[in-house]
């Protein structure tokens, strides 16, 4: 798979997540680095939601990004794990979706059925949940480059960024709990959440 068709499918997923046909993460405003727009409007004009993520992920210039805003890229990651609803990291988070699209050199591989359960009944904090997904993947990426063909490795560092940060949430508020990531976090207390994760991964190959 080619660079431009994975950063489509990237895309594909970010849109229809936020859509909400395959799940949505939040409303997205029309910026290269915050990927979001006015919720009302989006409902006002459905098409604009697809022409601004068209036009959002333009490949830069330069063929590599920089080896400073790859690392912003984790330490955001990192302090998203560990408080993901910090009003004051929004303009971070929306910051890395953006680099994330626009990268020329990372390719990150999402599954959406690894949020699948998350779409009906749409659960509370599924946009930093899905966000979470796709930060942490390409901070794993960005950490371990040699690993940039081992999907199933960036799969379960993904996951695991999103339990750092789902766990965060549940402990600052306890009824935000979802059946499907609370099943996960047995899993890794169990030390099977590879194998859990990569069952799901499995079916979108």
């Amino acid at each position: 798979m080619n660079d431009l068709v994975l950063k489509l499918a990237l895309v594909c997923f970010l849109q229809c997540f936020l859509a909400g046909t395959c799940g949505a993460m939040k409303a997205p405003r029309t910026s290269a680095q915050g990927l979001r727009q006015d919720a009302p409007a989006a409902q006002e004009k459905p098409s604009a939601k697809a022409e601004s993520w068209s036009a959002a992920p333009e490949k830069p210039a330069e063929r590599h990004s920089t080896p400073e805003d790859r690392q912003r890229l984790v330490a955001i990651a990192h302090k998203l794990e560990a408080t993901p609803l910090d009003p004051a990291l929004a303009p971070d988070r929306d910051w890395a979706v953006g680099f994330v699209v626009a990268a020329p050199d990372i390719h990150v591989r999402i599954c959406p059925n690894l949020l699948a359960d998350l779409r009906r009944p749409r659960y509370k904090y599924k946009s930093e949940i899905g966000e979470q997904l796709l930060i942490s993947s390409a901070a794993f990426l960005i950490e371990h480059p040699d690993q940039t063909e081992n999907s199933r490795a960036q799969s379960v560092s993904g996951m695991e960024g999103v339990l750092k940060a789902y766990s965060a949430i549940i402990k600052a508020e306890p009824q935000a709990n979802a059946k499907s990531l609370d099943a996960l976090l047995e899993k890794q207390r169990e030390g099977k959440l590879a194998d859990a994760v990569w069952e799901i991964v499995k079916q979108c190959r």
